[in-house]
């Protein structure tokens, strides 16, 4: 059987689209593009019936089955928090150990498994070593190479034992920088040999033992890349020179979203797609847009049906696709119902493993039900009002206020919170990242210059408490997410 140019490009494609249902639209665009892979992000996921059946209607759209991935890392990165259980960041669990580490990975497998998913976007590759990087921080493992290289491995074997794809990211390494790619192009100024002695310590590791996907991310590397628009994931010097040749990756790259401003500043869509199949890259990942990703999808074909060259690279990579899938798209994922408070209860233990005071003072009165608890957070879409107020009915505080604030606050918007704050109540601080938005440390600063006894809970890394050495009573919690916030929150209430 002749497989015709538009199927072999399509399975290059992976991509998203709205909606909890297949509608007609969606079910034309799929069956247009025919994409090798399928990214679900929140605005796909209502319950665990209808993602299953939404997984079931996307399968019997492809001829060819497709990869169907989703990022659910667990800790600030949880696409699947509404219907699945959530877990401690693998910053804070691997502080713990290795085999609460695995736990909590175990219960994203099954959970993954049993709505039907046979890829996750997972681990996360990236040394965190910039206390200024505003992206990466507790997804990453650790700010020790040789910690995230050993346990690394460990999540990737752990995911193809039991029959899910991992994908390592975010090739060469983002740990180390102080901008968002999802904003603009971080460069990293560093040479071969540094980046063999840091960041690609963690995927050189990898490699060598077969992970199969490596997703890259949108970093520029002037020491490497001479054209300083063009991202990792588009050059042919960083996907083909380095990572294929050099560290001897056979598996499949995948670009970062292409949608990012990291690339979309400089490229088209359709021009970004082009530059990333030509250099190397098997997958090109689009957002839930589905109207850039089929324009992307045509021009290419229509450069494609021009160049023979162009031709040949999009064969390549669809061999190694099909290949890959017939390696790892088996027929043993779970379809039954699993005991999710058996899940719920056990990462519930390790957060109160991983969750924990850095300072406490020595005369600390726990908050009480019969306090008035004044909550102060930021605004962000990893942290949501919803959990704060199902963990203050949970633990009977009768008397609770949830003042919220831009993660990054004006001083208008500082002083009209503490303008709001009762004196006699008690005041207890969420913060994320300060090292990264000075202007939380201005609110954290005029709130102890007030109030003494304020209790500071760290959403991001620890180095929070570096920027504020005077707090009294200071709690990490390693992650913005329900089950790191109630384990923070059973600490400082009686």
């Amino acid at each position: 059987m002749t497989i015709d140019l538009s199927t072999k490009l399509g399975q290059l494609f992976f991509v998203g689209f709205e909606g909890y249902t297949l509608t007609k639209k969606t079910k034309q665009f799929l069956e247009t593009v025919q994409p090798g892979g399928i990214i679900l992000f929140e605005c796909n996921i209502k319950d665990k019936k209808q993602v299953k059946k939404l997984i079931v209607d996307i399968n019997k759209c492809f001829t060819i089955k497709p990869f169907i991935s989703v990022d659910q890392e667990g800790g600030s990165v949880e696409r699947l928090r509404n219907i699945c259980t959530s877990i401690p960041s693998v910053w804070g669990l691997s502080k713990i150990g290795l085999r609460e580490l695995l736990e909590a990975q175990k219960i994203i497998i099954d959970e993954l498994k049993e709505l039907g998913f046979n890829m996750n976007f997972t681990p996360v590759l990236d040394i965190n070593s910039n206390p200024q990087n505003p992206i990466i921080g507790t997804r990453a493992i650790s700010g020790d190479p040789k910690i995230v290289s050993a346990y690394g491995l460990e999540i990737i074997k752990l995911y193809l034992k039991n029959k899910v794809v991992p994908v390592v990211k975010h090739f060469p390494g983002h740990g180390d920088l102080a901008l968002d790619s999802h904003l603009a192009l971080p460069i990293l100024p560093k040479n071969k040999k540094e980046l063999n002695r840091f960041e690609l310590i963690p995927f050189i590791k990898a490699i060598k033992n077969n992970a199969p996907l490596i997703m890259t991310g949108h970093i520029q590397l002037p020491l490497l890349e001479k054209d300083k628009k063009k991202p990792a994931s588009l050059s042919k010097v960083i996907l083909n020179d380095v990572l294929k040749k050099k560290l001897g990756f056979k598996g499949l790259i995948i670009t970062d979203e292409l949608n990012m401003k990291g690339v979309t500043k400089n490229y088209t869509l359709p021009e970004a797609s082009l530059a990333a199949i030509s250099a190397g890259s098997d997958f090109i990942l689009f957002n839930h847009f589905m109207k850039s990703a089929l324009q992307a999808f045509n021009s290419v074909l229509q450069n494609a049906q021009r160049s023979k060259k162009l031709q040949q690279r999009i064969e390549e990579s669809y061999r190694r696709i099909i290949t890959s899938k017939k390696k790892y798209l088996t027929k043993t994922n779970s379809n039954h119902e699993l005991n999710t408070a058996k899940h719920n209860l056990l990462s519930m233990e390790l957060a109160n493993k991983v969750v924990h005071w850095i300072k406490e003072d020595l005369f600390y009165k726990p908050v009480s039900s019969k306090d008035v608890a004044e909550i102060i957070f930021p605004v962000s879409i990893k942290l949501r009002v919803d959990d704060l107020t199902q963990i203050c009915n949970e633990l009977k505080l009768k008397s609770y206020h949830l003042h919220e604030y831009d993660i990054n606050p004006k001083q208008e918007t500082i002083d009209k919170l503490i303008h709001k704050c009762k004196k006699n109540s008690r005041k207890i601080l969420i913060t994320y990242d300060i090292a990264v938005r000075n202007n939380q440390k201005k609110l954290l600063n005029s709130l102890l210059n007030l109030y003494p006894d304020l209790v500071v809970i760290s959403v991001g890394t620890e180095y929070d408490l570096e920027i504020a050495p005077k707090v009294r009573n200071f709690i990490a919690a390693y992650a913005p997410n329900y089950i790191s916030l109630k384990a923070a929150f059973v600490r400082i209430c009686a």
